[in-house]
């Protein structure tokens, strides 16, 4: 379970940080799930955490991550270290309650990936 809290702070400490360990946590490969994220937040840039009775879940736009709220705890813990982590690269900050939003250097990225992916499926067809 995503504690709102935690994030917070962990978003806010990676951007007062300092560049240095914000540049040297970036040149790690993104995962498949971070990839996933920022893809989906690429346009608008806002996530929401959104907790009930039968787990936490982190939503973009209409979609959720995971996607089966009540189903298997391994993929939602996949998602919520995906979203840590991109708190740690700096590429997410926290906004309002339950409202993150990508920073610069997160739409950046998310723009990027998002470019490649097309790029990708244009091929493909």
């Amino acid at each position: 379970m995503i504690d709102i809290v935690a994030l917070v702070s962990l978003c806010k400490l990676a951007i007062e940080s300092g560049n240095k360990v914000l540049e040297e946590h970036k040149k790690k490969k993104l995962s498949e799930a971070e990839e996933e994220l920022l893809n989906e937040a690429a346009q608008l840039g806002e996530f929401s955490i959104l907790s009930v009775n039968e787990g936490t879940w982190i939503r973009i736009g209409r979609k959720n991550f995971p996607d089966d709220i009540a189903g298997d705890p391994a993929i939602a813990e996949k998602y919520h270290n995906a979203f840590e982590s991109l708190c740690k690269r700096g590429y997410i900050r926290h906004d309002d309650g339950i409202l993150f939003r990508l920073t610069d250097a997160g739409f950046k990225k998310a723009r990027q990936l998002a470019r490649k992916t097309d790029k990708k499926k244009t091929n493909k067809h």
